[in-house]
C-alpha cells in the first residue's frame, strides 16, 4: 500500500530484500520469520529478469516512489552467477554510483547477501533433511561427498534427486522441498548468509545516510 501524501516519517529504515527469482522468494520467507522478526522487512523478486543492476535499481525506485515515507536499505540476496557467461555480474558501486545520480537521497545503504555460486548451494549445508526429503538411507548416501557446499550447485542438487527418483525444479515447485530444510543449519554453516543476517540486524534502526552522508537521518 503506497504512503505518498502521508506527512509523518518513520522512524526505523525499511531493509529491503531484493531476490533474484522465485527460489529466493520460497526461502528468504522462512529466514525472515526466524532470525528477523522485529524488523521492518519488505521483499521483492525480481524474477530473475536479466540485467541485475538495471532490475534492482527499479525495485528500489519503485519502492521509494511508492512508499515517500520511509528510508531504505537494500539488500541485494542473488547468486553469484560466476559460472554463468552470459550473466550481468552484481555490480554495487554501480548500483550505487546510479542511485547518486538520480538522487534517490531516502536510499540509505546498498549491500549484498551474495549465494556462492548459487543458492541451492547453501541447502546442502542441511544434508540430512536434502537426504530425509528424498527419502534415502543413511547407507546410501556419503555426507562427506557433500561436506563442502561451495563446491556443489544446483545441478549437484538436481544429479542428486535424480539419483533417488525424484526431480528438482528451482522456483515454486520447490517449496515443499525448501519449506523442510533446517535454515538453523544452513545459517550455521553458511558464512556469507550468517553475515547478511546479522548486517539486517545491525543495521535495522540505523538511520544514518551511508549514501548521502551530508543529510541528516529523515531529510528528503
Amino acid at each position: 500500500m503506497s504512503t505518498r501524501g502521508n506527512a509523518k516519517a518513520n522512524e526505523k529504515p525499511v531493509s529491503l530484500l531484493v531476490l533474484e527469482g522465485d527460489t529466493e522468494q520460497i526461502f528468504y520467507p522462512l529466514i525472515r520469520d526466524e532470525f528477523l522478526q522485529g524488523i521492518r522487512i519488505e521483499l521483492r523478486n525480481m524474477k530473475g529478469r536479466g540485467n541485475v543492476n538495471k532490475d534492482i535499481l527499479g525495485e528500489i525506485y519503485k519502492y521509494l516512489y511508492t512508499n515517500s515515507n520511509d528510508s531504505v536499505r537494500t539488500y541485494c540476496c542473488v547468486d553469484n552467477e560466476k559460472d554463468q557467461r552470459s550473466a550481468t555480474p552484481l555490480d554495487l558501486e554501480l548500483i550505487r554510483q546510479k542511485a547518486k545520480e538520480r538522487k534517490m537521497s531516502r536510499l540509505l545503504s546498498v549491500d549484498q547477501i551474495l549465494a556462492d555460486p548459487d543458492i541451492e548451494s547453501w541447502f546442502f549445508y542441511d544434508i540430512d533433511g536434502i537426504r530425509k526429503f528424498i527419502r534415502a538411507k543413511k547407507s546410501q548416501l556419503s555426507t562427506k561427498r557433500y561436506a563442502n557446499p561451495k563446491n556443489l550447485r544446483k545441478k549437484d542438487l538436481q544429479r542428486l534427486f535424480s539419483r533417488f527418483g525424484k526431480v528438482y525444479v528451482p522456483g515454486q515447485r520447490a517449496t515443499n522441498f525448501i519449506n523442510s530444510l533446517d535454515t538453523d543449519k544452513i545459517v550455521a554453516g553458511c558464512k556469507e548468509l550468517r553475515e547478511g543476517i546479522q548486517l539486517i540486524q545491525s543495521q535495522a534502526e540505523v538511520l544514518t545516510n551511508h549514501l548521502f552522508p551530508a543529510r541528516r537521518p529523515r531529510d528528503n
